[in-house]
């Protein structure tokens, strides 16, 4: 109780040292004793749950450290607390007036299982993103704040997470690709799949420039600026769309029969646009 509350305010040290005690009360007590147990095993539990790096901690023993993780943290202490609510349920223990499921009981057994306090960061990592210092990094970047599903799809495609997301090392350059098909699991099926799509645009032409309808053009994204090239490069106006510097697709462009817009032929994905 005590840690999950802390994890609500958001209060780290205090969840730290409420599962910290936790912790000492159930390793001795089978079947949650951990097969190994370093002597700097607080040491390693807190920089787990702060999220920081654990190579330093288990210079001396690596191994023995990320068996202690791996069984002691991700295992049997998620395991004892599952224990400790379910019997009190069954128990019908009560906090004064309110039933234990009137509480929420979730968010200390997710921060020992995922390795962070940041409940955003647990969630990114419970949905499918398994680098943990990546997906801290990726809420910390983006000032992400959410705790369902729902609001981890929002995010996902939010403006900060797409502008963050054109960085070839973001949220890590080791995690790229993994981020990468991360997000791509989020996308509905019919979204993902390439078929020809028909769009026309708003273009505000350069001054003097008199497109002839028909003619073919390029769409380019540089420095921020959504521009319109003709077919030698040379620009022409500035597209008033926020065209996706990503797109997986192929794209034709030419010059509209009505006035001041450009018609676009993409075949690929549903992801030629940012808005």
């Amino acid at each position: 109780m005590t840690a999950n509350a802390a994890l609500q305010e958001p209060d780290a040290a205090a969840a730290i040292q409420a599962i910290t005690g936790l912790a000492e009360l159930v390793f001795p007590i089978f079947p949650f004793t951990p097969d190994a147990l370093p002597g700097n095993w607080r040491d390693i539990l807190r920089a787990w749950l702060l999220g920081e790096p654990l190579a330093q901690l288990g210079a001396g023993d690596p191994s023995s450290t990320l068996q202690f993780v791996e069984g002691g943290l991700v295992y049997r202490l998620p395991w004892a607390m599952e224990a400790i609510r379910v019997r009190g349920i069954a128990n019908g223990d009560a906090i004064g007036d309110f039933a234990l499921d009137d509480f929420e009981l979730g968010l200390a057994v997710a921060a020992v299982e995922t390795g962070t306090v940041n409940r955003s960061a647990a969630i990114l990592i419970q949905a499918g993103f398994t680098s943990r210092l990546a997906a801290i990094k990726a809420v910390t970047d983006t000032g992400a704040d959410f705790a369902t599903l729902g609001e981890l799809q929002a995010w996902l495609g939010s403006d900060v997470v797409q502008a963050f997301d054109q960085l070839a090392d973001w949220p890590t350059a080791e995690t790229k690709a993994l981020w990468r098909e991360f997000v791509a699991s989020f996308v509905p099926v019919e979204k993902r799949t390439w078929s020809e799509r028909r769009y026309w645009a708003w273009v505000k032409w350069r001054d003097g420039i008199v497109p002839v309808a028909g003619s073919a053009l390029r769409l380019k994204v540089l420095d921020g600026q959504r521009l319109v090239a003709a077919a030698d490069g040379s620009v022409m106006g500035e597209l008033q769309a926020v065209l996706n510097p990503a797109h997986r697709g192929l794209l034709r462009t030419q010059v509209s029969a009505e006035a001041n817009k450009v018609d676009i032929t993409y075949f690929g994905p549903d992801d030629l646009w940012l808005a």
